[in-house]
């Protein structure tokens, strides 16, 4: 929590407290310390005002009135003081009390949600947050120590359950820190598509390498998957900059290889020849890949000659996007694979209309890129990518 969430708790509390004396009557040896507490507080003296509250509270027999108004005193004192046992002592005394207003209880429970989390007191976190989320509390930062306390417990199942009501509310929009957890805990229960689901949400809002990373690596562990998928998704590694190993681009190489395209299998590792990143047994596997794949588009390119833009064949069209794509020739793709999808009747059509937008994309005609990724529909990953491409589009 920041140091000006905690301030705002604090003058809050206090707040009440000082609209709250002119209404309490109290006796003099109750009244003096405690206003030279108050005093001590706005001179910045919590230990100062937290002797004068001990003060007061030996008078003999304190009235209701004034026990409230000296705890209230004593939650800001001891949370100026960094004494956040006191703070939560005092908390427990006032929230018994049944006559406090709404508005009064929702800021002395966000304010016992923050000190117990001061006080790593994870159980009382939770407690007090849930009882604040049930009075209609809506500070969202009072949500977030909740899910990270039940992380800190280990509750990851909770924090995932905890995560999902809170979409169901409409508008709802986490937060970074909220998705962070949100993602470590599907990775601690070993879901991976949860985890790969709440990671597209971090990379499309709060984009950075380390999430493109983390969210790249596990699409490409998912079990069962098949060559061009992981094709597609290191063509996001390469997009996003996360393709930075010799292995990245050796692994690429390879998935190209067996998707049938090797004309990208020929120009990735070139890149990584290039940026210099095959050493010692990498460079030799290197150049026997770049030889197997040599061989392969020579043989490729006496097989496609007979294919051409003017075929009415739509599969035919889509074989030939994928190949003008595996070589860099994204315009001429684009078009290859906007005939195929006119013609209809596609097998695989989603990925037609995925790689499409890539090469739409690659040729910088943005806006018509994200209307065909926009439309791509059926396998959940694949619509998942062409998401993922639309946060790149720019």
């Amino acid at each position: 929590m920041t140091t000006s969430w905690k301030k705002l708790f604090a003058l809050s509390v206090l707040g009440v407290a000082l609209h709250s004396v002119a209404q309490v009557n109290m006796r003099p040896e109750v009244s003096k310390p405690l206003q030279a507490a108050q005093e001590a507080i706005q001179a910045k003296q919590p230990e100062v005002a937290l002797q004068r509250i001990q003060e007061a509270r030996a008078a003999h027999q304190l009235t209701e009135p004034e026990k409230m108004y000296l705890e209230r005193l004593s939650v800001v004192a001891a949370m100026n003081a960094q004494k956040f046992d006191v703070a939560s002592s005092s908390l427990e005394y006032l929230l018994q009390n049944k006559e406090l207003s709404a508005a009064d209880r929702a800021t002395l429970t966000e304010t016992m949600v923050s000190v117990s989390q001061r006080n790593k007191d994870h159980a009382k976190v939770v407690q007090w947050a849930h009882r604040y989320a049930q009075d209609g509390g809506k500070n969202q930062r009072v949500h977030i120590m909740k899910v990270q306390a039940l992380a800190l417990q280990g509750l990851h199942k909770d924090v995932v359950q905890e995560m999902q009501e809170a979409y169901k509310a409409a508008g709802y929009l986490a937060e970074e820190s909220e998705l962070r957890i949100y993602a470590f805990s599907y990775k601690q229960i070993k879901d991976e598509v949860g985890y790969a689901n709440v990671l597209s949400d971090l990379v499309t809002r709060f984009p950075n390498k380390d999430y493109w990373s983390d969210l790249l690596n596990s699409m490409g562990r998912v079990p069962g998957i098949n060559a061009r998928t992981q094709l597609d998704v290191s063509r996001l590694m390469e997009a996003t900059g996360t393709m930075e190993e010799g292995e990245d681009f050796m692994d690429t190489a390879q998935f190209a290889i067996k998707a049938g395209l090797p004309h990208e299998a020929l120009r990735v590792l070139e890149q990584g020849q290039a940026a210099g990143l095959y050493k010692g047994a990498l460079a030799a596997n290197a150049a026997k890949l770049k030889q197997q794949a040599q061989q392969r588009a020579a043989e490729d390119d006496k097989a496609m000659k007979s294919l051409n833009m003017a075929s009415d064949n739509g599969p035919m069209l889509v074989q030939l996007g994928d190949v003008l794509l595996s070589k860099g020739q994204w315009a001429e793709s684009a078009e290859a694979y906007q005939k195929a999808l006119s013609k209809g009747g596609l097998k695989r059509e989603a990925d037609a209309r995925l790689h499409c937008g890539i090469a739409l994309l690659k040729a910088k005609q943005v806006e018509q890129a994200k209307t065909m990724l926009q439309s791509v529909a059926g396998d959940p990953t694949v619509v998942q990518m062409a998401k993922l491409w639309i946060s790149l589009a720019k």
